[in-house]
């Protein structure tokens, strides 16, 4: 059996990069060596690297290079080699912003792997989850009726109108039927039970929601902006959110934790680098 046809095999198999590393791609150093020009300019094609090139081309076409196919793929790794150890002899990946980013993202890519995180403790992520209680309390709930005012057909009759209605409805308490009053608004309904706080920002706007959980309850306030317009409101509950036991968010707390972890070092790794430079920075 050729080596092109044990490479087929090998990669069928479910330990192909094993197998690969350890038969199939051990003979093939050789060729790579006399492909590569000697010197303090060598260009080295390594066996995982072969291997990363030979799975990749499998994944990709659900079959194994051919023999002309595997020598395209290392001509064009070298190829890509050659230029680019040109292109950064003549500094051309100086000042250029995309290549600077990536750098940095491969930089910060390599910190991610120095420092293997240790599985926290139940103590640790209970502390986690008590420090980050807006992470995982569930959503505050927010009952009220409300009158929408449109500022377009009002104008400067609005505040004088808000204030008449508002000592109407409140001299009517709860048998006032806020739907009769006020302008129309297709999109708002007059009466919202248990709603969640997201969906209060999704539907009205941050101006409106954040007022709202401000209100008295029991009683017609206003008027409040929200995205449509202004709104006399009277709120009868909030249900605040709850920090929920650590049992019922375990895997949210953990990913994180280790999110946590992960910036932390990132954040002492780069410290770690910035400390063997001197910065001066413009002053203004």
């Amino acid at each position: 059996m050729g080596w092109s046809d044990r490479l087929r095999t090998l990669v069928q198999e479910p330990i192909v990069p094993f197998l690969i590393i350890g038969a199939g791609l051990f003979g093939l150093q050789g060729v790579l060596d006399a492909m590569a020009p000697k010197g303090d300019r060598e260009i080295v094609v390594s066996n995982d690297q072969a291997v990363a090139m030979v799975q990749t081309f499998a994944r990709t076409w659900q079959r194994p290079p051919s023999q002309q196919e595997l020598e395209r793929l290392f001509d064009e790794h070298v190829r890509t080699e050659v230029f680019v150890r040109e292109a950064m002899a003549l500094g051309l990946d100086r000042n250029d912003t995309i290549v600077r980013r990536r750098l940095r993202q491969k930089m910060e890519f390599v910190s991610h792997g120095e420092q293997p995180l240790t599985p926290p403790s139940d103590q640790q992520l209970q502390a986690h989850l008590e420090a980050h209680p807006e992470r995982f309390s569930s959503e505050p709930r927010f009952s009220f009726q409300q009158v929408f005012l449109d500022p377009s057909r009002r104008g400067e009759r609005l505040n004088r109108d808000a204030e008449a209605l508002v000592v109407e409805l409140n001299q009517a308490d709860a048998a006032a039927d806020p739907s009769s009053l006020g302008d129309p608004l297709a999109m708002a309904s007059a009466s919202w039970q248990g709603e969640r706080r997201s969906e209060l920002l999704a539907q009205f706007g941050t101006t409106f929601t954040d007022a709202l959980q401000q209100q008295p309850q029991g009683r017609w306030v206003g008027p409040i902006s929200s995205a449509y317009g202004m709104h006399l409101v009277r709120v009868s509950s909030i249900t605040p959110g709850e920090l929920p036991p650590l049992d019922q968010v375990r895997e949210g707390v953990l990913r994180d934790w280790q999110d946590v972890q992960r910036q932390n070092h990132k954040e002492s790794y780069y410290r770690n680098l910035l400390a063997r430079y001197s910065v001066r920075l413009p002053q203004f």
